[in-house]
């Protein structure tokens, strides 16, 4: 008892098996014995104590043995009949109901089991295997990405050095004109650039480790404030 509760035994209803295979150990005779006595076939009186009606003959025969069986252990007859019907039909739906599941399962396409699934997974992980070797094997023998944010191309620019940033994949190596410059874990890089004055022609070329690059050519045209005064001046 527990917290003002207690615990009580649900009682099961026995089934008619159980209640055949009661009244026999009261009566203390073996199943041989009493396969003597009622000539039903010892295989039969056990299908009747388990109340496995698909292991016994036509409904009609099992009646019979029903009826016997119940007068040879002492027990009402007509009550026993009754319980029988009821349970065997409730069996007799059970199996439609599994014969109908099973062939929507048909309909459907096939029951998955552990025979048929446990191959279909090994599959699935030998074919992600292969699909992951490939993309490796495509991404390091493919050229880098590359993107450049800073400059826009064919730009003109008014001040001596620019920024030149931009994205590469990891682990490439990027550099400006021949200069190698520094790239981060995640691919970005950043470098200053002095300007010539006119148009500066910008190579920027990133590199992987199966050597494999990616180059972008930019054209800035650095115009000095000065320069740019001068000219106004002379125009005035």
């Amino acid at each position: 008892m527990s917290a003002g509760f207690s615990l009580k035994k649900i009682k099961t209803k026995q089934t008619l098996g159980q209640k055949f295979k009661m009244m026999r150990g009261r009566k203390q005779v073996s199943l041989l014995d009493a396969e003597i006595e009622t000539k039903i076939r010892a295989k039969y009186l056990e299908a009747l104590e388990a109340s496995d009606w698909s292991k016994l003959p036509a409904d009609a025969y099992t009646k019979g043995f029903v009826l016997r069986y119940a007068n040879y252990l002492n027990m009402d007859g007509a009550k026993v009949l009754d319980e029988y019907r009821s349970e065997r039909v409730m069996a007799v739906a059970r199996d439609s109901d599994m014969i109908l599941l099973k062939k929507s399962a048909r309909e459907f396409g096939f029951i998955i089991t552990p025979r048929i699934f446990i191959p279909i997974l090994a599959s699935i992980f030998v074919i992600a295997i292969f699909g992951f070797i490939i993309y490796q094997v495509y991404g390091f023998a493919a050229a880098p990405n590359l993107m450049i944010f800073s400059p826009q191309n064919n730009s003109v620019i008014k001040e001596e050095s620019i920024e030149i940033r931009g994205l590469t994949d990891q682990a490439a190596s990027v550099s400006i004109n021949s200069e190698k410059v520094a790239v981060s874990s995640e691919g970005k890089f950043v470098a200053d650039l002095k300007l010539h004055k006119g148009v500066n022609v910008i190579e920027i070329k990133s590199t992987n480790k199966a050597e494999k690059e990616k180059a972008l050519t930019y054209t800035v045209e650095y115009k000095p404030k000065t320069a740019e005064n001068t000219v106004e001046n002379k125009t005035n």
